[in-house]
């Protein structure tokens, strides 16, 4: 009496703390094999990736790759250009010089000429015409209202008993 208990309790602890959490992994990893399969299935290949990323995955992608450097210190604004032309890109900063070198696919050659005449046209014009801040304008016009005479008024109280 006293081992049938004990060896039912020993199979039901198997039964508990091994079958039943390996099975819902397995349940677990089926599921998601599914999920996957399902995906690939309806909505195609897995995606490219696209934009800013490393040098490997851009030479990965078997396009050629061409480059070229740029000075400037305002590579967000780069950037952003390349997300507006979408254009495929890795920036490398040498920082020995201080320069950017710029890798993209060798089909987006068209895209990059445009962005980078962009992008020389928005810094030549920030280096030219650097606007004044307003907080400047604002102590010009307070010295210009200062300078100013303002008339004088009198106050004067009559006192009436």
């Amino acid at each position: 009496m006293v081992n049938e208990e004990l060896s039912a309790k020993s199979i039901h602890f198997v039964v508990d703390y091994m079958v039943k959490p390996a099975a819902r992994d397995l349940a677990k990893t089926l599921e998601k094999y599914q999920q996957h399969r399902r995906d690939k299935k309806y909505f195609g290949k897995e995606k490219v990736p696209t934009g800013k990323m490393p040098v490997k995955k851009l030479i990965k992608q078997g396009k050629g790759a061409q480059k070229i450097e740029l000075d400037g210190e305002d590579i967000h604004l780069f950037n952003r250009l390349a997300r507006k032309y979408g254009v495929d890109y890795a920036v490398v900063k040498d920082k020995e010089a201080g320069t950017y070198k710029i890798f993209f696919k060798a089909q987006d050659a068209d895209a990059i000429s445009d962005l980078v005449a962009d992008y020389t046209k928005r810094t030549l014009g920030k280096e030219k015409g650097a606007k004044a801040s307003v907080l400047d304008k604002l102590k010009k016009l307070k010295e210009k209202v200062a300078s100013i005479p303002r008339k004088v008024v009198e106050k004067r109280k009559e006192q009436t008993r």
